[in-house]
């Protein structure tokens, strides 16, 4: 098991890169009153420079699990691990975080959630992570809950 460190934090350190803020900023632009953003107003065009970073984790209410259905290359890279098509109780398992219960808080308060993440691989490194719950509708126009999970290093003080 590789080991990792989570931190709940409430907000963005003040030292967060531009581009990570501009990501958060994109999510925020896209809340409308009360309600979780909506995936076609976030599409491909708008995410277009933090594609690389974003995994999907979508909900499965029945099981009051998720399911991850994209798995982005940044964080494989980093990883070395695959975890699309798994729950994140395997990726809790692998790094002893608590990744599930945050997700199951996202879903249920429908606010993002921050963690600064300490890691050890060759070397400490730190990431922010960044949990931004977002709806999508199925093809039958069934909403579907999702969060993305997007990690970026992390240089800061």
């Amino acid at each position: 098991m590789a080991y990792t460190q989570e931190i709940l934090i409430p907000q963005l350190p003040d030292d967060t890169d531009n581009h990570v803020r501009a990501y958060y900023k994109a999510w925020c632009d896209a809340v409308r009153g009360n309600n979780v953003p909506d995936r076609k107003v976030l599409g491909s065009d708008v995410l277009a420079p933090w594609i690389d970073d974003i995994c999907i984790y979508e909900y499965l209410p029945h099981k009051r699990d998720f399911v991850i259905r994209i798995d982005a290359p940044n964080i494989i890279a980093a990883s070395g691990e695959v975890y699309r098509g798994c729950s994140p109780r395997q990726i809790d398992l692998d790094f002893g975080t608590t990744l599930l219960a945050t997700l199951l808080d996202v879903i249920d308060r429908g606010q993002p959630v921050f963690h600064k993440i300490g890691y050890e691989r060759k070397i400490w490194e730190e990431w922010l992570r960044l949990l931004l719950p977002v709806t999508a509708t199925d093809r039958q126009g069934k909403v579907i809950s999702q969060v993305f999970v997007t990690h970026f290093f992390y240089r800061g003080k």
